[in-house]
């Protein structure tokens, strides 16, 4: 496929690099028709991995589809647009089957029935602007489990490389925004359920976000069986030689580049995150010598790296916990920070009644995550050393 005019070049990042591993995972997964979660701290690369392992399968003669609903709080578009992903690339023979069905066991009003019809018969094409039709939105929120059910029925008899594989990114931001434009749970319910249903015929997802997936459902009290059969594949920060690679490659030519500048950088930077080396890169590029790295790190690359990442962690702590769980929040993160930076236990003993749910809202909001040995870390390192910091630890 040639992607210069491939309709899929959005997708396409030339400067992708180090995620081969868990490339090769998520591939192997599709071809095995199962879905895939992605999982992970903000700006570790997720939706660069989707799209780049969207890209390549489409550079396999594989249909795709991207869909970024982080800003999405309408319901029926959202379904709108699913539809039209799913719909748009299923194969010919399948688009008759379920046209002839949606027309005879299936009654849609017909300003509906007319949509669905033309996403069916609907080519992909790139560059081609159409003229749209419109579903009404009640309508396709009242008819959406039906038409899913439908839908679904028909691609079970497909196998899995029939249909499209569709990405999903930032799932869990679109479900807090529809919580706070006030969506009642029942509905949110009814739509990860027509994504399980969906996924257990055949269709294969990725589905990516910054946010917990399984604390927001449990602190929401949505069953977590919406979520079973995804396989889920952590995006880790970078490794130390993949984060001298990366800076060798973007600052080749210039003194920072060299062994002695890379190995001062490493050495001072919290975590290797792709925004922490992003922000770097953009300071090194003028630093001529040894005590001009050292100065930018200092005063201009750590600064920009706590702007970046700090401020949110502060104002989750003052927005979302009332008093008696800002308090328990506060020992959970005192007993890790004092704990070996690798992981420690934390003694139920000595924490409120109820931390479990403030221990959950910690991961739901990113300050904590699993360790080895039945333990808890903080999600960066960045991240200890300012709550070490603010709490006056040495």
């Amino acid at each position: 496929m040639n992607s210069s005019t491939s309709p899929y070049t959005h997708l396409h990042f030339p400067g992708f690099r180090f995620r081969e591993k868990e490339m090769a995972r998520i591939l192997a997964q599709w071809d095995m028709g199962n879905g895939v979660l992605l999982t992970g701290i903000r700006r570790t690369g997720k939706s660069a991995l989707m799209k780049a392992a969207l890209y390549r399968y489409a550079q396999q003669g594989q249909a795709v589809s991207y869909l970024d609903v982080q800003d999405e709080d309408n319901l029926a578009r959202f379904y709108q647009n699913l539809l039209t992903a799913l719909l748009t690339h299923l194969p010919v023979t399948l688009k008759d089957q379920l046209s002839t069905a949606l027309g005879s066991v299936l009654k849609l009003p017909d300003s509906l029935s007319r949509w669905v019809r033309q996403q069916i018969s609907k080519v992909s094409i790139p560059d081609v602007v159409e003229i749209e039709l419109q579903p009404q939105q009640e309508q396709l929120l009242r008819y959406w489990k039906p038409l899913t059910d439908q839908i679904a029925a028909h691609i079970k008899a497909c196998g899995p490389t029939d249909t499209p594989v569709i990405g999903i990114d930032e799932l869990p931001f679109m479900l807090e925004n529809l919580m706070e434009k006030g969506v009642e749970s029942n509905e949110i319910v009814v739509m990860l359920a027509s994504l399980r249903t969906l996924r257990d015929a055949g269709l294969r997802v990725i589905i990516g976000g910054s946010i917990s997936f399984e604390n927001l459902l449990s602190i929401h009290s949505i069953p977590h069986t919406v979520l079973g059969g995804l396989f889920r594949l952590p995006v880790l920060p970078f490794t130390r030689p993949e984060a001298q690679s990366y800076l060798s490659e973007t600052l080749a030519g210039r003194f920072a580049a060299s062994p002695e500048a890379i190995t001062l950088v490493l050495d001072n930077l919290p975590d290797y995150v792709p925004e922490v080396l992003k922000i770097a890169h953009g300071f090194l590029v003028t630093c001529e010598n040894l005590e001009a790295c050292s100065d930018s790190l200092a005063n201009e690359i750590m600064p920009g790296v706590r702007r970046a990442f700090l401020q949110q962690f502060d104002e989750r702590l003052a927005k979302n916990y009332i008093s008696t769980e800002l308090s328990c929040a506060e020992q959970i993160l005192d007993a890790v920070a004092q704990g070996d930076a690798s992981g420690t236990r934390l003694n139920g003993q000595q924490l409120p009644s109820g931390y479990h749910r403030v221990l959950s809202r910690l991961q739901y909001d990113n300050f904590i995550v699993d360790a080895p040995d039945l333990g808890w870390r903080f999600s960066l390192n960045l991240i200890r050393l300012w709550w070490r910091a603010s709490r006056g630890m040495a």
